[in-house]
């Protein structure tokens, strides 16, 4: 759960997002403290290339562990399929 989170996080900052945020000031008015002022604005934060680049590697390795789990009787039977699938595409 908690790398689902790390995930949705990367993903918002590579994409770029839109926040409400609020702030208010207090004054103290007759020996008291009371809100004066409570403004909400919309902040824009831009896409992030950093955190672009970053998924974009992390969706590399996590193809290349795809293979590298397999044995060599797994990977030799998967050149196999995938030099037929390119035969098919050729013809």
């Amino acid at each position: 759960m908690k790398n689902d989170k790390l995930q949705d996080a990367l993903l918002k900052k590579a994409l770029g997002f839109k926040e409400q945020e609020e702030s208010e000031e207090y004054a103290i008015v007759d020996g008291e403290l009371k809100l004066v002022k409570r403004k909400t604005a919309t902040k824009i934060y831009p896409p992030d290339l950093s955190a672009l680049q970053l998924l974009i590697d992390k969706k590399q390795i996590t193809n290349d562990t795809k293979y590298s789990n397999m044995t060599l009787e797994q990977l030799q039977a998967e050149k196999l399929r995938l030099i037929k699938l390119l035969q098919k595409e050729e013809k």
